[in-house]
């Protein structure tokens, strides 16, 4: 069993090494701890309390960096005038990077701090940011957060509303490279080294993104995705002139997982033949050279500091962000060995594992004789400290003991204290609930304990204790307890040995909280899981989803079938890697942009199959919703659509293909009505002229002239009607030009005004363009004077960069835009086709009593493209 929700603080009077500290802030941060002031003075003042939530990104087992942190964190929130309540949680990104643990811990963490609201969130990294900017629940949007250990920029999905300030961190890999440039004036080649954990990836970008500039001068290699192993055996055949910078190794591409400080470093500089320099300053290893080099302990302090502020009174939004002091540090051993002279490092330098001097060295020798005294008095004055310690410890673990029981009646838990020498174990808490007791305490023994859990349990139960014990570590398990009326119920335990002065553990402290309703939560949700699986894996469509973080956490089996790809290829963005190139940009686009406005997207793209071929895919995307209105992301369906894109291809073959015939046989009755009907007319009316001349009788000679006006009527009309079937103007002129002289030609025989204006439109153009608008202005023109009963129009031709807009309107009655595309003849639905020929579109805007607007724009790069085709 263990102690979940409160921690108590050991206070003593001893100094404590750097290991101790190590070990005592692993106690202080591992769940919820109440820090008290230290001095009697401050807890008389400490009237009021506060509660400060940490929240960090890999925890301090896992990673030293954020080890340093959190201590530097509960040492700068001391100077606060509250009594502070501190609690600590961590996401353990490289640990636990499934989004089905990420799931469990946000429901974890909101019911657990909805009733118990902090009055101030500290984010230690940018997943944690990330994290609280996620939340939608009331109680933390008026939660002030400060941030730190942020590299770069705040992550931009902070809401507008959030109360937010901090520290930025700055890593600059490329003044560490100018000074090993400096240091080393022969340096050729770069090695950069890097491991494929989610933590890794963003140092690796930060110094790819530095080094850029570099890779002109230098030859840069990454090792970035390679065994650990396979990494070290590289790392000892490295060339002369070589220097290596190393970023991050949570996890290599094998699958193992590294301490980076701890482990990854250690490896490295061992087998490296090189020099080596890191980022910051926990990985500040004996044998690395260093660099210029984050501190995060005085970024963390920074962030103490604002919290306390804000504790204070002050609003997160009056204080600046403020940026990290980076500093050079060194490690003497290491300049030693790749003949780097002190000398040469910039002002105000540090320099770590320097060897001692002579006098640093003998000195003891020298005035062992005067110190002997000194010394046993010493030794007298220890073993007094050290009877006095232990009292003070004895008395500071009756406080702890007050206070565990104190935190266990106020909630639904049990905490027990178990006496390791006599074997007698203590209960108390909510014992009805957890083991169905009658009584709220119980006197036994480890045995009686033992005999209520649950059979399968028992060895993981005692394996926990067993290693707690020998490793001295925190006791956490999880296990099934069987009540007394035989109901079982699952238990979090946490709890804690105290030593005493030999070293032997004499006592343990401890609480353990039911969590059967998040258990059966959770296998429900398992349940359903399975379900929408079971039926996904059987539709006959290709079904994706997506998480909040833009990226696809699952597949169906059809979609798997299709690519013939596995599930790890294609989550995360490997899904993208199948779209054809062309139609990367537009999809990736319209995916990303939902996510903004959370609305249903439907998309068209290339998808290679299993076979090699790209299939065309009709794509729709919902979001998705929580029951209380969160979004969680994006569900879709996929169906091949290749068929039909083929379809639609031929029919608009066959459309070009008829309009182009039917603009042949325009053209040949235009040319013909021209070259030989009108100029027969024109010869017969030159005849009529002449016989008008001779001396007839009056009546014949006046009917003779009426017929000559009727002829030269009907040749006008007839030329007007071979100018509407082929414009020879819009061949040798220009649209431009023909468009002006229909305009005006419409424009005199209808006896309207028609206002035309043209600018930059191109000289040539693709004939398949030029006679598409042609068309469509002649249909425009038709219908508006038809059917608008005004008599001024406005024609508008334009050229852009990238094509050719053409725009008529007036100011007429308008008409219902559904009924005008549903009407039989050209209209509406011919203007459409034509330009759907060349790549173009068509707008109608229009209403009954309010004008009618036609616009049409046809690319030229397309138009071009499709005539060549053709």
């Amino acid at each position: 069993m263990s102690l979940r929700g409160v921690k108590l603080q050991y206070v003593g009077d001893v100094p404590l090494g750097r290991k101790e500290q190590s070990l005592l802030l692993a106690v202080l941060v591992a769940a919820v701890v109440v820090v008290v002031p230290h001095s009697s003075a401050a807890a008389q003042t400490s009237t009021q309390t506060r509660r400060v939530l940490i929240l960090n990104d890999l925890g301090i087992i896992s990673s030293p960096g954020f080890a340093e942190i959190d201590q530097a964190l509960v040492a700068g929130l001391q100077i606060s005038p509250y009594h502070i309540e501190l609690y600590q949680e961590s996401l353990e990104v490289t640990l636990f990077p499934d989004e089905d643990f990420q799931r469990r811990f946000r429901e974890e963490f909101v019911r657990r701090y909805s009733e118990r609201k902090p009055d101030v969130i500290i984010a230690a990294g940018p997943d944690s940011l990330k994290f609280l900017a996620g939340l939608r629940e009331r109680f933390l949007r008026d939660t002030p957060v400060v941030f730190c250990a942020i590299l770069g920029e705040i992550p931009g999905q902070l809401r507008s509303e959030m109360q937010v300030t901090g520290v930025l961190g700055r890593v600059r890999p490329e003044e560490t490279l100018n000074l090993a440039l400096r240091l080393l004036p022969r340096t050729k080649h770069v090695i950069v080294t890097g491991g494929t954990g989610r933590f890794d990836y963003r140092w690796e970008a930060i110094a790819k993104e530095s080094f850029h500039d570099y890779e002109s001068r230098l030859d840069f290699t990454y090792l970035t995705d390679l065994s650990m192993p396979t990494l070290l055996e590289r790392l000892r055949n490295l060339p002369s002139d070589t220097i290596v910078y190393h970023t991050a190794i949570s996890q290599d591409t094998a699958g193992e997982r590294f301490i980076d400080a701890t482990q990854a470093v250690p490896l490295v500089v061992s087998a490296a033949n090189a020099p080596v320099f890191v980022m910051d300053d926990v990985d500040l290893r004996k044998g690395a050279v260093g660099g210029h080099l984050v501190n995060w302990a005085d970024d963390a302090s920074a962030a103490a500091g604002m919290a306390v502020r804000i504790l204070n009174g002050e609003r997160p939004q009056d204080l600046a962000i403020a940026k990290s002091k980076n500093q050079y540090m060194f490690d003497w051993s290491a300049l030693k060995r790749w003949g780097i002279k002190e000398s040469s490092l910039p002002p105000g330098s540090i320099v770590l594992n320097r060897q001692p001097t002579f006098w640093e060295l003998y000195k003891w020798y020298v005035i062992s004789g005067i110190s002997l005294m000194l010394l046993e008095a010493l030794l007298i004055f220890g073993l007094l400290w050290q009877r006095r310690r232990a009292k003070k410890a004895e008395g500071d673990l009756a406080i702890a003991y007050d206070r565990l029981r104190m935190a266990v009646e106020s909630g639904r838990s049990v905490g027990w204290d178990l006496d390791v020498r006599s074997g007698r174990d203590h209960w108390f808490g909510d014992l009805q609930n957890m083991f169905g007791m009658a009584s709220d305490t119980f006197d036994g023994t480890m045995v009686d304990f033992r005999r209520r859990i649950h059979p399968d349990d028992r060895d993981l139960v005692s394996q926990a204790f067993a290693d707690s014990r020998l490793k001295r570590k925190p006791y956490v398990a999880e296990f099934r307890v069987i009540r007394d009326d035989q109901m079982v119920r699952w238990v979090t335990a946490r709890g804690e040995f105290y030593y005493g002065g030999n070293g032997e553990p004499i006592r343990m402290l401890g609480m353990a909280t039911d969590v059967t309703d998040t258990k059966l939560l959770e296998q429900q949700v398992r349940e359903s899981e399975q379900r929408f699986r079971l039926v996904a894996n059987t539709a006959p469509v290709l079904i994706w989803t997506t998480g909040t973080d833009k990226l696809c956490d699952y597949v169906n089996k059809p979609w798997l079938d299709f690519t013939g790809r596995t599930l790890e290829q294609e989550l995360g963005n490997g899904w993208a890697e199948g779209i054809h190139g062309e139609d990367v940009a537009n999809c990736l686009r319209t995916y990303t942009e939902s996510f903004e406005t959370r609305e249903p997207f439907e998309m068209e793209y290339r998808l290679r199959r299993s076979d090699g071929e790209y299939r065309w895919i009709f794509d729709r995307g919902v979001p998705r919703f929580n029951p209380d209105g969160s979004f969680v992301g994006y569900i879709g369906c996929c169906i091949d659509i290749t068929e039909r894109k083929y379809a639609e291809a031929a029919l608009s073959t066959m459309g070009r293909k008829l309009i182009e015939a039917h603009e042949e046989e325009r053209t040949w009755i235009g040319r013909e009505l021209h070259d030989d009907v009108n100029q027969r007319l024109a010869l017969l009316a030159v005849k009529l002229d002449q016989w008008s001349k001779e001396k007839l009788q009056p009546s014949f000679s006046e009917r003779l002239s009426s017929a000559q006006a009727q002829v030269v009527e009907i040749s006008r009309d007839v030329q007007a009607l071979s100018h509407r079937l082929h414009s020879s103007k819009l061949d040798y002129l220009g649209l431009a030009a023909a468009t002006r002289s229909f305009c005006k030609e419409v424009s005199e025989n209808a006896k309207v005004e028609i206002l035309f204006s043209h600018s930059a439109v191109p000289s040539t153009m693709p004939r398949e363009v030029s006679l598409c608008l042609f068309r469509v202005l002649q249909e425009a023109l038709q219908n508006a004077i038809k059917y608008s009963e005004v008599k001024l129009f406005r024609v508008n031709l334009r050229g852009t960069t990238d094509g050719v807009e053409l725009t008529v309107s007036d100011d007429g009655k308008g008409f219902d835009e559904h009924e005008g595309f549903s009407r039989q003849g050209l209209g509406l639905i011919s203007m459409r086709e034509r330009l759907q020929i060349v790549h173009g579109r068509l707008e109608v805007k229009t209403q009954p009593g309010a004008g009618t607007t036609i616009f049409a724009r046809v690319p030229l790069e397309t138009a071009n493209f499709q005539a060549k085709a053709g």
